[in-house]
């Protein structure tokens, strides 16, 4: 047998990932690309986020992810974090794909707290997000922040088009209580908007226009009546544009 046989096996071993390790990874990215999937974004993908990217995860606006597959993991400082690259389907604004959904990679980084695998931005440096791509913070290296990917459109720049200018709003219940949230574009062309959310009884939310062309804005109306003790203290209202089909998530919080 070679000498350099048994060298060979040890680094291959002492390079492998730890089984239990990579399959608790596994189970945590599908979860939280899952729950992009089934449009629960606050109440589900929330508890797969790092406490030091929450905000960063609540203001960002979110895609819809049609379905996904983790393609490769990446792992750093022993096993305690890691690099994902996720291949998801979904629909981009491009002329002539408007109406064929396409598979676009999303990478995301991965770190251990509190002994689970949760996903979290690096905020000190410039990240690739599933979002897109995070300006670094003043400051840091230039090498930091890598030219977006020529061969494809660029999808931070697309969702940014449209916006809210808020992800929260907070009602009282018992008494007539009302919140408004402004959702502004500047997509060229137009953009539809619909609604989704849990009905939930007293509350009532709409939009003042459905359709949004450069420049314009509309207006997300939220009120609240008596509510029954029993029904939900956070509901989470979805604003969906149309043809990205990208989410807006507006969090509920009544108090």
């Amino acid at each position: 047998m070679s000498r350099a046989f048994p060298f060979l096996l040890l680094v291959s071993a002492l390079c492998a990932q730890p089984p239990n390790v990579d399959q608790a990874l596994r189970e945590r990215i599908t979860k939280f690309y899952q729950a992009h999937v089934d449009r629960k974004l606050i109440r589900q993908a929330d508890q797969y986020v790092a406490e030091d990217s929450k905000d960063f995860f609540y203001e960002a606006n979110k895609p819809t992810y049609l379905e996904f597959h983790i393609d490769k993991i990446t792992y750093s400082d022993d096993f305690t974090k890691a690099k994902a690259i996720v291949n998801c389907k979904m629909f981009v604004m491009m002329p002539g794909f408007t109406d064929t959904p396409m598979t676009v990679p999303a990478p995301s980084t991965w770190k251990v707290e509190n002994g689970l695998w949760v996903w979290y931005v690096d905020q000190k440096l410039g990240r690739e997000t599933p979002f897109g791509r995070m300006k670094p913070a003043e400051g840091a290296p230039a090498a930091c922040s890598a030219p977006p990917l020529a061969s494809g459109p660029d999808i931070q720049a697309l969702w940014k088009s449209v916006r809210a200018d808020k992800n929260s709003v907070g009602l009282s219940a018992g008494q007539g209580s009302s919140g408004e949230v402004t959702i502004s574009s500047k997509m060229p062309g137009s953009v539809s908007l619909r609604i989704d959310y849990a009905k939930t009884p007293g509350l009532t939310v709409a939009l003042d226009r459905t359709e949004l062309k450069m420049g314009e804005q509309a207006k997300l109306s939220l009120r609240l009546e008596a509510q029954p003790k029993s029904a939900a203290k956070t509901v989470d209202v979805r604003v969906i544009v149309q043809p990205t089909n990208q989410v807006i998530p507006i969090a509920v919080t009544i108090q």
